[in-house]
């Protein structure tokens, strides 16, 4: 996709969908296992996807790496590839629902404090309030009228891998040299086959060939076809401007699970609809405006 702004929406749809998704496959496939399974699902299959969609596989090209380049592609594959997932999987396991989708919104928090506080990325102000707009939203909808900032071991676990992403996040937009189906690839498949070394090392237990072909079926859409589109928008918007709109992902993520789940509507979910359409809208709008399509 040309348009980051319709790159970037699709990834957070994408990742959105993928939220419930973890839920239930967590059910049946231990954290370490997940990794892998998500890790080399979305590695090999954009592998396959670049290989087969240009002539001559010129899009398997790995042009050397300069400075610090190799650091950001090497903390990205560590930190997202192997770490990041795997703490995230394992807190889910033990934090409750409520508690854990407000605690996964530090995720955007956190990559855009790190954009500017490491790497002096700019935040105007209208980023500022279209990030407060949508993070309001995010906790208006999470919240369940009792006491759910109670923390536990699954809460700083989840607070840990949205600090960690954030930096992946970070990385990943700063790898300029490879495009963004390369950097999956090498992060998927790199992270992917450290897990899955791991998987046999604890000796961890295979489910059926059900969940594990619905895990590699979703690794590649989610965090293989998923990430590229990220990639590409963090790149063309920056963190701060790309990540207020991919903040939409957990929203999207419990639209998905209401559905799934045949739970109700209630009076949160219309609350929080305008602060999230309101934050979106003001990025896309600013974004439109700075590329002269206004």
């Amino acid at each position: 996709m040309r348009d980051p702004v319709t790159a970037i929406i699709a990834a957070a749809v994408l990742f959105g969908i993928t939220t419930p998704v973890l839920k239930v496959l967590l059910s049946a496939i231990a954290p370490i296992l997940l990794v892998a399974l998500l890790s080399l699902g979305a590695g090999g299959g954009v592998l396959c996807w670049l290989a087969v969609s240009e002539p001559g596989f010129a899009g398997l090209a790995l042009p050397s790496l300069r400075g610090r380049e190799r650091y950001w592609l090497a903390g990205t594959v560590v930190i997202g590839g192997l770490v990041a997932p795997f703490v995230q999987f394992t807190s889910l396991a033990v934090t409750p629902a409520a508690a854990a989708s407000v605690l996964l919104n530090f995720e955007i928090v956190s990559t855009v404090l790190i954009a500017y506080l490491i790497f002096r990325e700019p935040i105007d102000r209208r980023t500022g309030v279209a990030l407060a707009a949508i993070l309001a939203g995010s906790v208006l909808l999470s919240w369940n009228g009792g006491s759910i900032f109670d923390f536990s071991i699954g809460a700083a676990g989840i607070i840990l891998s949205c600090l960690l992403w954030g930096l992946d996040n970070n990385f990943m937009g700063r790898v300029s040299a490879l495009r963004p189906g390369m950097i999956v690839v090498v992060k998927g498949l790199c992270g992917g086959s450290i897990a899955w070394v791991l998987v046999f090392l604890l000796h961890e237990p295979f489910p059926g060939w059900m969940p594990i072909v619905f895990a590699l079926v979703t690794g590649f859409l989610s965090f293989g076809a998923g990430l590229v589109l990220l990639i590409s928008a963090l790149r063309s918007m920056g963190a701060a401007r790309a990540g207020a709109v991919y903040a939409a992902a957990p929203f999207i993520g419990c639209i998905v699970s209401l559905l799934l789940f045949a739970d109700p509507l209630g009076n949160q979910f219309w609350a929080a609809l305008p602060l999230f359409i309101a934050g979106a809208m003001i990025v896309i709008r600013d974004h439109w405006a700075g590329q002269g399509l206004n």
